[in-house]
């Protein structure tokens, strides 16, 4: 059996085959490739590179058209903004893969009112510190209860898989884009009265335990002092060292609050116009600017949940 042990832990001679099917052992694990894989796991990531996809597809049609315009006018030195074909051919391969991505974001947020549901029944139990934003997360939960069926059921009607009318697949998204429309501006006071308290935070936090200091600036210590009160003071710059890293600590933290904050502003700016303009029966603005607004809320919201999924850091023990 030893022997059979020991034939087995010799390595193999590398083969020509092993060459071609094994090429991916000269590949180095990739930290970015488990970060991505993180995040695409998750059904906001997905969803958030899908709407990357969607709404820059939007941008970039706009710019293939109006560049495809351009050199109709120059080529033919006439006015016509239309090419013999129909127009760019790639701007018409976008419309389609923007109209595909639209349609499996819809139908992935199908069974979207069942996390709102879990929300409403934590928000209850573990309510925000203050009435103003307990009273703004109800209405929002609301909103969105309203939101999830109306979109749900338009967007079966629109596959003919429920019975409705197109006035009525038009109303349900109307009303439902109205009711995210409401989502939004109430998440735009929610941030108002988040930085509000952030702000109380971090007053306080100066006030009892001012700015982080770098540790060593208090590690000089008389040479003429006694062994004794040169101990003692060994002793109190460590303390004092641990104190500084947990002030340091709580102002980090509440910088992070401050970015996250400032994040999910961006996020809500990009969506405030676009369902500003979906509230309205014929739409308010073109589709560039959809795609542009719809762009800036997909860049900020990738940004935050990219740094959600990151690996957490070791810490090194302090000795």
């Amino acid at each position: 059996m030893s022997a059979v042990s020991r034939r087995a832990k010799v390595p193999r001679a590398p083969t020509s085959a092993d060459q071609i099917l094994g090429a991916f052992s000269r590949v180095p694990p990739s930290p970015t490739l488990d970060h991505l894989i993180r995040y695409l796991g998750t059904w906001s990531g997905t969803d958030k590179v899908l709407m990357l996809t969607q709404y820059s597809s939007k941008l970039l049609i706009a710019f293939l058209s109006l560049q495809h315009r351009v050199r109709l006018r120059l080529l033919e030195g006439t006015k016509s903004y239309h090419a013999p074909h129909g127009g760019s051919p790639v701007a018409a391969r976008l419309e389609r893969l923007v109209a595909l991505v639209s349609d499996a974001r819809i139908l992935f947020r199908i069974w979207g009112i069942l996390p709102i549901v879990k929300w409403m029944i934590a928000l209850e139990r573990t309510p925000p510190p203050t009435r103003l934003l307990h009273n703004i997360e109800r209405i929002q939960g609301w909103s969105m209860l309203i939101y999830c069926p109306l979109e749900a059921v338009a967007y079966l009607g629109m596959h003919s898989i429920v019975p409705l009318s197109a006035s009525k697949q038009n109303l349900c998204w109307l009303w439902g884009s109205r009711m995210w429309a409401l989502y939004v501006v109430l998440q735009l006071l929610h941030l108002v009265e988040d930085n509000r308290l952030l702000r109380l935070r971090a007053r306080a936090l100066e006030r009892n335990r001012g700015h982080p200091v770098p540790s060593s600036s208090r590690s000089q210590s008389s040479s003429s002092t006694s062994t004794a009160v040169t101990s003692e003071k060994q002793n109190s710059a460590a303390t004092l060292t641990e104190e500084q890293a947990e002030t340091r600590s709580l102002w980090n933290e509440l910088h992070d609050r401050k970015e996250a904050i400032l994040n999910e502003l961006w996020v809500n700016l990009g969506y405030l116009p676009l369902t500003v303009h979906w509230s309205h029966p014929t739409g308010l603005i073109s589709e560039p600017w959809v795609g542009l607004f719809g762009t800036i809320a997909a860049v900020a919201g990738l940004r935050s949940g990219w740094k959600g999924t990151a690996a957490p850091i070791d810490v090194a023990p302090v000795s």
